[in-house]
């Protein structure tokens, strides 16, 4: 099966096309036709693969729906996770004899989440009352559709309610597999009651893959720079615990033969006690491979077992191809046992093959990367180099033998984990310092078209690392893949329609404008949260910061790395709440702040940190205009004598190709009567409901000199305001306006052409 690796493109690239991605189907097509010394019947077995795992695809997904109605109120089944208490929310999921399904419930008080954290374990089985409800779907085109995340797991509803007593469940039969669960449930409860949570989340996140409860500020760290694959239980957690278990087994007098044995028969639980996770699956099953292989003396070549595994996890699970720990574990290691020969046979020094390897990994892991988080640092390869040898020599080996030895003794124990917390204190240290001044590169979610461009030239380059010779035979390759990277880099500079995205930031408001060829970036306000006092018990381990959630990916995702105006339009807090986190992220060149008086101390820390950062401070007011490629801008209001926030709103009016747009802040209905009667043109295609849809704003006689043919309503979800109001609604509805509103559609964006738009949003990516 040498031409293994072939057949598992094939699987993949036919996942990907049954699933709307015709272009994996050319992409395959033109490898054989590009690929030397490809016979007959490697190609028809090639096309066999391909049509097999086309239709089985198809299939399966069909086979992928719900057993329950939807109006069931009474659940009976087996609490499948740790349950995770966060506040005042209990979840974890529940398999029922139908399906698994997510529990999300309220905690009523502080005696009822003591008396949860103390009794509620997984492995028992429940049964309860609650309500069902549908996961959120993509809410915003650069966050995570929920939604069909969950479905690729057969999950297709939430449970919702009061929580449930620790009366209503009962532990269940001790069979073997409950015995793990317990033990891993208790390993992580020691382990998270013994050291603070900076440490004792890491320390879950080496030895059992549980990544849950790691603080947002770490997390964030070891993704922004490139580390997060650390956290995951992967082929070298596999390689040290085989390993580890090798000495201690020869130790206790087993023969090579048995030990191999033993450690093959250990790996299954150890995928198992991980939470079995793509990456670790393919490990383990590796892991057993190899092992027995060696152990009976069968030569099998590695591409022809990693082919193998592959194409066995695909028909176990193919939706395994859509996770990215799946492609990544599989492209890295397939990349470095096609690259080892070269690496071991010409670099003699361990460092040096320490650098190679990693240097591959960083090469073929970036297209995947840029296409998920929009982003890569350039610390990404020297903190590898550094970290992969303190956490796969020091602390997974430590932290191991520390919740080995905890049955033995707990002091031994916590001596065994001492060198693992002294790392991963110094790690932590190192992260949060770079994570101030990360040097990273924003190239923004690359086109489809643009990813095998990158495999190309990421192909060309190896393939000519590998021939070897002079350095000047490299150059040819770097310019290919340096001239990829340049167009990804540029690639907006050639779109010559402009954008106006409505973001879903919930009860609050953000619009970001593009104009053609990028020649202008306007974010009109920030989004903020408003956090509402709670009692401590109830606060959850992460405060929800929309503008970090929401609009900075969303800047990210489109490769915006400077902002030529930010426009805040007054002092409120879901307005302006999240402007410091913004300017603390990304260069802002101007800030345009509505003329009056300054009356909230966060209009003052938002100014403050403007004037900090140097930057130039434009006090706005009904008159000023200014014009871009294709847009052409007029603020309307304010005036300057305003006293109430909201009638300070500025209120600007945009024509940008062949639609125009009115923006409108918060402005109340007074304020639209003055603009009325200074006889202002407010005429626009698009007009943004003034305060969220509230019935102060909005009124009648405004929306008739408007005449708009759409209008935007930005508000949350089921918010406390009642926006937007029946009344603001009736009048869009009898005017025959057609209303588009965040919190059913998510993101909005209006792309404007010189002879029109089109419309979609991120709920259903519909297009009109």
């Amino acid at each position: 099966m040498k031409a293994g690796y072939l057949y598992a493109l094939c699987a993949i690239a036919a996942i990907y096309s049954s699933n709307g991605h015709y272009i994996w189907a050319i992409l395959i097509i033109a490898l054989f036709y590009f690929l030397p010394g490809v016979d007959r019947k490697t190609v028809s077995l090639c096309m066999f693969a391909f049509l097999s795992f086309y239709f089985y695809y198809q299939l399966a997904d069909e086979r992928n729906v719900t057993d329950l109605e939807g109006d069931e109120g009474v659940f009976l089944g087996k609490i499948e996770s740790l349950p995770d208490i966060d506040g005042d929310l209990l979840s974890f999921r529940l398999k029922l004899k139908e399906e698994t399904v997510i529990v999300r419930q309220k905690i009523s008080s502080e005696e009822h989440q003591e008396l949860l954290r103390r009794e509620l374990k997984a492995g028992m089985v429940c049964q309860f009352q609650g309500k069902l409800a549908h996961p959120p779907g993509q809410e915003n085109f650069a966050g995570m559709n929920y939604s069909e995340y969950l479905r690729k797991q057969g999950i297709h509803w939430l449970v919702t309610g009061k929580a449930l007593l620790p009366s209503q469940c009962k532990p269940q039969e001790r069979s073997f597999f409950n015995r793990l669960i317990t033990f891993r449930s208790k390993e992580i409860q020691f382990i998270e009651r013994t050291y603070p949570e900076e440490i004792s989340s890491l320390l879950n996140a080496l030895v059992f893959g549980y990544r849950d409860h790691i603080p947002d500020k770490i997390n964030e760290a070891y993704q922004r720079l490139g580390l997060s694959h650390l956290l995951a239980v992967s082929g070298l957690n596999v390689a040290i615990l085989s390993g580890m278990l090798f000495v201690l087994l020869l130790r206790a007098g087993v023969t090579r033969e048995q030990a191999a044995v033993c450690i093959a028969a250990i790996l299954p639980l150890h995928i198992f006690l991980t939470g079995g996770e793509a990456s670790i699956v393919r490990a383990g099953i590796m892991g057993m491979c190899v092992v027995l292989f060696q152990r009976y003396r069968i030569k099998v070549h590695p591409l022809t077992i990693i082919s193998c595994v592959c194409l066995a996890m695909l028909l176990i699970n193919p939706y395994y191809a859509f996770q990215l720990g799946f492609q990544l574990s599989f492209l890295n290691v397939f990349a470095l046992m096609v690259s080892s020969r070269f690496i071991f046979s010409r670099y003699s020094s361990y460092w040096v093959q320490i650098f190679m390897s990693s240097l591959i990994c960083q090469l073929v892991s970036f297209p995947l990367i840029i296409t998920s988080f929009y982003e890569i640092s350039l610390w990404s390869l020297p903190l590898n180099l550094l970290f992969i040898p303190l956490l796969s020599i020091i602390a997974l080996p430590s932290a191991s033998l520390g919740v080995l030895f905890s049955f033995v003794s707990i002091s031994l124990a916590k001596l065994l984990f001492y060198p693992a917390v002294l790392v991963l204190k110094l790690t932590n240290h190192i992260l949060l310092d770079l994570n101030q001044d990360i040097f990273t590169m924003t190239f923004g979610k690359p086109p489809l078209i643009v990813i095998p461009f990158y495999y190309a030239g990421i192909i060309y380059f190896l393939i000519c690392l590998e021939r070897g010779g002079v350095i000047r035979k490299l150059i040819a390759p770097v310019l290919c893949l340096l001239s990829v990277g340049i167009l990804h880099w540029n690639i907006h500079l050639f779109d010559k329609n402009g954008r106006v995205a409505y973001l879903n930031v919930g009860q609050g408001d953000s619009t970001l404008i593009e104009l053609a060829y990028r020649k202008g970036v306007y974010l009109i306000d920030t989004g903020g949260t408003i956090h509402f006092p709670a009692e401590a018990w109830k606060k959850r381990r992460k405060e929800y910061d929309v503008t970090k959630e929401v609009v900075l990916p969303a800047l990210k995702a489109r490769g915006i790395r400077v902002i030529d105006k930010l426009i805040l339009t007054h002092g409120d807090m879901d307005h302006i709440g999240g402007a410091q986190t913004l300017l603390s992220r990304i260069k802002v060149k101007e800030v345009l702040f509505p003329k009056g008086t300054i009356k909230e101390p966060l209009e003052t820390r938002v100014l403050y940190e403007a004037a900090k950062r140097h930057l130039p401070i434009t006090v706005t007011q009904r008159g000023k205009s200014w014009s871009a490629e294709g847009g052409v801008f007029q603020v309307l209001s304010p005036y300057g004598d305003e006293t109430e926030s909201n009638a300070r709103s500025i209120v600007i009016r945009a024509q940008i190709n062949a639609a125009s747009f009115l923006f409108t802040g918060d402005l109340d209905g007074q304020g639209e009567q003055r603009i009325l009667r200074e006889m202002q043109p407010v005429r626009s295609t698009f007009l943004k409901a003034g305060h969220h849809g509230s019935k102060t704003s909005s009124s009648a006689e405004f929306i008739d000199q408007v005449v708009p043919s759409y209008a935007l309503i930005s508000a949350g979800k089921n918010n406390r305001y009642g926006h937007p109001h029946p009344e603001v609604m009736k009048r869009f509805i009898e005017r025959g306006v057609q209303t588009l509103r965040t919190d059913e559609q998510g993101d909005v964006e209006i792309t404007v052409s010189v002879g029109g738009w089109k419309i979609r949003h991120s709920v259903t990516a519909s297009k009109k």
